[in-house]
């Protein structure tokens, strides 16, 4: 990475090689599974050894497995030696370059005895063409930008996004994170998980980033590269805010909308239900991914699934959905079905812990939750009374049961403390 170039550099010494399957898995390999091949080269012409210049990379497959190769330049020297600054205001950049596999040109560039001087109103938003003319091989171009320092989060396409956004677990794989830093701005903060955990990653002589814990004297909790896919960024957890220096990215996992959820009445039995049939429709059912799917419900339909209780899932309460014929004769078919519905009740018991304790990124701070504590003790009440079967929570209207799911999510610690006591 280099923050004046916008064209993806190799660099072999730098560079880690993996083969990526369409299902989401990689296999890292070694460099002597890997080949070259030119811009502009026959198709079969592949090399071991790469060339200066624009060129095609690609990872051998196993068997008959057709790879495709990645595009990028190979400039024969680092990115760092290649290219320095030797000043820099509002109006305008000095770019030098120390090259000597060739000569170098800049597009609407007054070249001086101390380097390209570039006008910064011409880079536009793509940035500003840079020619190269080896002395062995062919001409090729990269792209200038004018330097973007610090964090940035991108999609698929490498736009970047900023602000609050919801991705789909199924979509994380289209998006990534990308740091480029230097000596003012050499790290950026994330809370996982609605603060949970506090990390921060600095940049460190590796050219990675250390992943330090804020509440254990900053700790060391593992490294990880400079750019890299966003799920390397969350660890494992549902939601990330990123701090770095004034800007904020708040990124959400949400699950994939569930078909047949608008269907389902909304009592604890009938929710329990259609829990079981989305859980026993696979043979080997993703859990952490239906879970999240499930979640989603909660916001479209106005519900949380902690309202459910053991007896709403019990196995009287599935009937018609658990194969039960035969069963006396046939002791393996008996225990298959066992099994199966311990599975589904110890799910069910995770997906109404994780209902409850889910909450905003953000909470209201102690003056908000002072002036909400009618309000927030009478949501625990309506709760209570459900659980000692005084009360149906299902007969609440949708607005009473979503100021429900509000006071408990803004104001999670109250809300719990209250419901707790």
């Amino acid at each position: 990475m280099n923050p004046y170039i916008s064209s993806p550099i190799y660099v072999p010494e730098e560079t880690s090689y993996f083969l990526c399957r369409a299902d989401g898995t990689r296999q890292q390999c070694r460099l002597s599974f890997v080949v070259f091949r030119a811009d502009g080269a026959d198709a079969d012409d592949w090399e071991d050894d790469p060339m200066v210049g624009s060129l095609d990379i690609c990872v051998l497959g196993d068997g008959d497995e057709e790879v495709q190769p990645v595009e990028a330049v190979y400039l024969g020297i680092s990115p760092d030696r290649f290219l320095s600054v030797v000043r820099e205001d509002e109006q305008e950049i000095v770019f030098d370059f120390t090259w000597r596999q060739g000569t170098v040109e800049i597009d609407r560039a007054q070249e001086t005895d101390e380097g390209f001087v570039v006008r910064k109103d011409d880079f536009g938003d793509d940035g500003i063409v840079c020619r190269l003319t080896p002395r062995k091989g062919n001409p090729f171009t990269l792209r200038l930008q004018i330097p973007y320092v610090g964090f940035s989060l991108l999609d698929a396409d490498g736009n970047k996004l900023s602000g609050d956004l919801e991705i789909a677990h199924s979509d994380i794989h289209n998006y990534s994170y990308a740091f480029v830093g230097d000596h003012s701005n050499d790290r950026f903060q994330i809370a996982l998980d609605e603060g949970k955990l506090n990390y921060m990653c600095v940049l460190n002589d590796d050219n990675r980033l250390s992943v330090r814990d804020m509440r254990n004297r900053m700790a060391l909790v593992k490294e990880i590269d400079l750019q890299g896919s966003l799920s390397d960024l969350l660890m494992g957890a549902h939601s990330v805010l990123v701090k770095n220096k004034m800007m904020r990215w708040r990124i959400a996992l949400t699950g994939d909308e569930v078909e047949g959820a608008d269907a389902v009445e909304l009592t604890g039995v009938a929710l329990a239900r259609f829990a079981f049939e989305q859980f026993s429709a696979e043979e080997n059912v993703d859990e952490d991914m239906l879970a999240q799917r499930l979640m989603h419900m909660e916001q479209h339909l106005g519900f949380q699934w902690y309202w459910l209780s053991d007896a709403d899932w019990s196995h009287e309460n599935l009937d018609g959905l658990i194969d039960m014929d035969g069963l006396d004769a046939d002791p393996e078919k008996m225990m298959r079905q066992a099994l199966l519905f311990n599975r589904y009740e110890a799910f069910m018991q995770r997906l109404a812990a994780f209902s409850y304790i889910s909450q905003k990124p953000i909470q209201g701070d102690q003056l908000q939750a002072r002036n909400n504590k009618r309000k927030i003790a009478r949501c625990v009440r309506h709760i209570l009374a459900h659980r000692a079967g005084e009360a149906n929570i299902w007969e609440l209207d949708d607005e009473a049961r979503r100021e429900i799911i509000h006071f408990h999510s803004t104001f999670h610690r109250e809300f719990a403390a209250a419901l707790e006591a």
